[in-house]
Formats: structure tokens, sequence, C-alpha cells
């Protein structure tokens, strides 16, 4: 039985482990993002057009943030840009709990992302670095595994810190765990690196991706697909405590079931998959049409399971 529960993750390298851990530790101390709505406005009193315009500066910062982030990848090489990246990401979290005006955390939230954002390229090049061409799907998925299993555990704890000590817990721990997370970059895979490796080479491409027809459609539809997930970290927070009736620990917990329902058959699922062959149109499709149904079960009722039934779609 441990031996077929293990067999998906033979022949990983060791630095897809690593970034898989480094992963696992960013995403268990994010826990500001799914509750800074309800932070803004029942800690700040911002008004709902006041947290509507900083969630935009959101996913603007986070926007800017991938292309100054590929940009840098490109120049300076993925390592540097990883663990600066999360080491600023983690100062500017300390530094967000002591701002209390409009402006300025408006201002603070877009910078925010826009550092914190400036990673993810840069991990996906080291992703592809470091695993085989046979491996990459499963490296990919890995990843996410670690993300979502921290995931889920951000939300329980974070709903815990809330309850307990307020919102500053959140803050401190977010940001610690970012640095820990630079500093595990740096002494775990950047300076293990040699002057001009493999990955410094895949960085450097000639392939233009705003010529790729097929490349801007999956673009399009990721982009569609994006717009809906992020109203679990804008809007839906709201939705749950305003209108379901759910606490702060409530919703962290039921964001934690996404994650844990996530860890427990994804990596089974896509190994599965990828042994069949199954093709992936097919498989994008039928996982757009379940994403759809977790938004639309909830125009049924405002009853809290059905919010539970919506989050097993998602």
């Amino acid at each position: 039985m441990l031996k077929k529960l293990l067999t998906p993750y033979k022949g990983l390298s060791r630095e897809v482990w690593m970034l898989a851990l480094i992963s696992f530790i960013n995403r268990a101390g994010y826990m500001v993002a799914p509750f800074l709505s309800l932070y803004l406005t029942r800690d700040l009193e911002f008004s709902l057009t006041q947290v509507g315009w900083i969630m935009g500066l959101y996913g603007l910062g986070s926007v800017a943030g991938v292309l100054l982030g590929g940009k840098l990848a490109d120049k300076i090489g993925f390592h540097k840009v990883m663990y600066s990246s999360l080491f600023l990401t983690g100062v500017f979290f300390l530094i967000l709990q002591v701002i209390t005006d409009f402006y300025m955390m408006a201002a603070a939230i877009f910078t925010l992302t826009l550092i914190a954002d400036a990673f993810r390229p840069s991990m996906w090049v080291a992703l592809n670095a470091y695993s085989k061409p046979e491996n990459r799907t499963r490296s990919v998925t890995l990843i996410r595994l670690a993300i979502n299993l921290g995931f889920s555990m951000g939300p329980a704890f974070g709903g815990f810190i809330i309850a307990g000590v307020g919102y500053t817990g959140l803050f401190w721990v977010d940001g610690l765990t970012c640095i820990i997370a630079a500093l595990m970059i740096f002494w775990l895979l950047y300076q293990r690196a040699t002057e001009k490796t493999e990955e410094e080479k895949a960085v450097n491409t000639n392939q233009n991706p705003y010529t790729d027809k097929h490349f801007i459609l999956f673009w399009t539809g990721m982009f569609l697909t994006g717009f809906g997930f992020m109203q679990y970290f804008s809007t839906l927070p709201l939705y749950y405590n305003n209108v379901v009736g759910l606490n702060e620990k409530h919703i962290g917990w039921l964001l934690s079931l996404n994650g844990l329902l996530v860890f427990a058959t994804e990596m089974p699922v896509v190994h599965g998959l990828e042994k069949a062959r199954r093709n992936k149109i097919n498989i994008i499709i039928a996982g757009s049409i379940l994403f759809a149904m977790s938004f639309l079960v909830l125009n049924i009722s405002d009853w809290a399971g059905m919010v539970v039934i919506g989050m097993i779609f998602m």
C-alpha cells in the first residue's frame, strides 16, 4: 500500500523536493490574503468601496509583479529573484500591520503584491530547470501539492491566531515565514548552484510567447479562471461573514478544506491521468466546469452547508 502511494513521487530531483518544502513553508504562513478584506472592513473600518479599490490594486500589483519578475529572472537569474522577493515580502508584511491610512494601505498593498508575485516566474523557471522532461508534470504537481498543503494549514491557523491575538499575529507569522523561505532558497539552492548551470541557460530563450496563438488562447482561459479564483481571496470571505454568518475561525476551516482535498487527491489523479494518456484539453474543460459549479451552487441558498459544497466543487 505504502509503495503504491509513493510511486508518483519517484524520480523527482532533490532540488524539486527543496522547492516543494520551501513552497510549503511559504504558503503555510501566507495567512493574511484570505482575511485581508475582513481586516480592512472590521479592524480598519474601511468602506466596501475602499476595500474594492485596495483589492483591485492587490491584483494590479500581482500582474505587474509577474511581469517584473520575469524580466528580472532573464537579467539576473531566477535564484536571486526568488530569495530577494521572499525576503522583501516578509519585511513588507511586518510593516503592513502599522499602516491604518487608506491611501498608504492602498500603496502598500500594491507594492507588497508587486514584490511577492515577482517570485512566481522564477519559481516555474527553477522547476523547469530542476526537473527532467518526463517528470515535469509530476514535479509541477508536487509543488502544487506543497502549496495546497500549506494553504490548507495556513487559513486554519490564521483563524485561531485572529481569535487569540488578533490580526497583528497574522502579519508577524506571514513576514517571518517569508523570510525563512528566502533564507532556505539562499542556503539550499543558490549557494549550491554553479556559475553557469543548465537552469540559467533555460532562461535565455528567444521564443516570443506573444506570437504563439495557442499560448495566447491558453492565457486567455487562465485569465478568466484566475478572475474567478481571486474572488476566494477578496469578495467571498465577506460573503461568508456577512451573508452566511461565518466567523474568521470557520472561514479558515472552510478554506483549509479546499487545500486538504487537493492534497489528498491531486497527485494520485494526475499520476493516473498521465499513465492513461487522457486528452489534456478535456481535463481542462472538466476542471473548468467543476470550478464554475463552485460559484453557481452559492445562488441556491445561503445555508452554511452550501458553501461547503461549493468548496468541494472548487
